[in-house]
């Protein structure tokens, strides 16, 4: 797409400016370290009667929350524009984030709410409008785009982390009570200080979300987020074309170019309607007042186009591809295995590591690795080196083997168990390059948000599992087989992806 200059510093304004926005997503890689802390808290120091919940759901409903939040974006847009969407959601998440630093001391349910619900819808709502805020700013290098403002909260959570340790437990004093198999901190100076850092992680998420909608601009009209193709007629340049040479809704790149090799190939005396054709043809944004076509081209170049022709699927066409329920499963897989890791990396670790700052520099560590993860992943399939099959099939293959191991390493080694959790942080949080990819690659960009939020509805049945299945899991089996039901859910994914066939797009030519 061409700018003018004054477009080309508000494009790179606004795509910097779109990492910020992203801040929330930090909030997974910061609550495994900020749990450990919480639950104590709630059991030792909460008012009578704060325990009318179970804080296991937190994580599991942000997760459920996520989907839904995608799927509500195009409304409110429609409603209120794309920009107004994120910056109103990033309000109501600010008010609820620093309601839950009061909440946290009377009610769990509450702050399940609070943490939990509003945490996720807006997680929802921000993806959406940073994927098709950077897309059409940047179609031609999406993909890496998309990548680096995954990377972005996961440097954030290293501050993050960091910062509540610091506050909380600046001793480094050891967890000193035991309730079956989990273990807490019952120091009062300690848990006096849990709702300060929440505070504290609240004003960071606000600083970076200010600074963030600041920089943010909305792309130039017409463009790809208003999903209409404006067209009129050039008195200047003016060449025929027939009714075919109208753009499609399946490709309407493909549609323009065929259009201005058939009015070429006309006599002069064809009188047909003209077609403007200027230098933003290329780009799918033509002028002609001789029609409006209306095509949803939402996310049009988020990829490198392939060689062959593609085609959109539908929501309903890809619900009926076996392949949709392969990707579904793999979010799934995924994702409750990294709920685990984010709730039971430091909570588990304690029985057997009792050095709570060692355990906050894994944390830390943590957004480090899959931050470099998700900018390789995303490299690499934007060169085409492996297909969306592959980087699945591996990422499940890692996932299962090391969970089927994770009970036994913090007994071996702590330095071993850190290696273990950065692997395990490196293939999960793929699924946050990887699904919005293989969306645009295996269904087409036409119905992108509802096909790419009907995928990610997975995460409600991950949600549901981890909040559900860990407690339980934990006092009547034990930690054992806990992670080994994450490592059998992706062995048996696995299994499924390796037996779909991905080339959806082209047995739908």
């Amino acid at each position: 797409m061409s700018f003018s200059r004054k477009e080309t510093l508000k494009k790179y304004s606004s795509i910097i400016g779109a990492h910020f926005v992203m801040a929330p997503f930090s909030f997974v890689w910061v609550y495994g370290n900020l749990s450990a802390y919480m639950d104590s808290y709630f059991r030792f120091s909460c008012a009578p009667g704060c325990m009318d919940g179970e804080s296991q759901w937190i994580l599991g409903i942000v997760n459920i929350m996520i989907c839904p939040g995608i799927l509500i974006t195009k409304y409110l847009s429609d409603k209120m524009g794309l920009y107004w969407t994120g910056a109103a959601s990033a309000v109501v998440l600010n008010a609820s984030l620093f309601g839950c630093a009061l909440v946290v001391r009377y009610s769990v349910a509450w702050t399940t709410v609070l943490l939990g619900a509003v945490m996720g819808l807006v997680q929802g709502i921000t993806s959406v409008v940073v994927f098709q805020n950077v897309g059409a700013w940047a179609p031609d290098k999406a993909t890496i785009f998309i990548a680096s403002t995954t990377v972005a909260p996961t440097v954030l959570s290293m501050v993050q982390n960091q910062i509540i340790t610091a506050v909380v437990n600046p001793d480094n004093l050891k967890p000193d009570a035991m309730q079956g198999p989990r273990t807490f901190f019952s120091q009062p100076s300690l848990l006096s200080r849990v709702p300060t850092a929440i505070i504290i992680y609240a004003a960071t998420i606000l600083a970076s979300q200010i600074i963030g909608y600041i920089l943010l601009t909305p792309p130039p009209k017409p463009s790809y987020l208003t999903e209409t193709l404006n067209v009129k007629v050039s008195p200047d340049r003016r060449e025929p074309c027939s009714d075919d040479a109208r753009p499609s809704d399946t490709s309407p790149l493909k549609s323009l170019q065929n259009s201005k090799t058939q009015a070429n190939e006309q006599s002069s005396e064809n009188h047909g309607s003209y077609c403007t054709l200027n230098s933003s043809t290329s780009h799918g944004l033509i002028e002609s007042n001789g029609f409006n076509s209306t095509v949803d081209i939402n996310m049009e170049k988020m990829t490198n186009p392939p060689p062959t022709e593609s085609k959109s699927l539908t929501p309903s066409q890809a619900l009926k591809t076996p392949c949709f329920y392969a990707v579904f499963m793999f979010v799934t897989a995924t994702v409750y295995a990294l709920i685990l890791q984010a709730n039971c990396y430091k909570e588990f670790a304690l029985l057997y590591i009792h050095n709570d700052k060692y355990l906050t520099l894994v944390g830390t560590l943590i957004p480090f690795v899959a931050s470099s993860s998700r900018l390789c992943i995303g490299t690499v399939l934007n060169k085409r080196l492996i297909t969306i099959k592959d980087a699945i099939v591996i990422s499940l293959s890692i996932n299962s083997a090391f969970c089927a191991i994770w009970y036994l390493v913090p007994q071996v080694s702590a330095v071993l168990y850190m290696f273990l959790i950065l692997c395990l942080a490196m293939v999960q949080s793929q699924y946050y390059v990887v699904i919005p990819v293989a969306c645009l690659e295996i269904f087409g960009p036409a119905h992108f948000s509802i096909n790419y939020g009907l995928m990610l509805s997975g995460l409600i049945l991950a949600g549901i599992l981890g909040a559900v299945i860990i407690s339980p899991l934990i006092h009547a089996f034990g930690w054992f087989w806990l992670f080994e039901s994450a490592s059998i859910l992706c062995l048996v994914t696995l299994l499924l992806v390796v037996f779909t066939d991905f080339n959806v797009q082209q047995s739908a030519l």
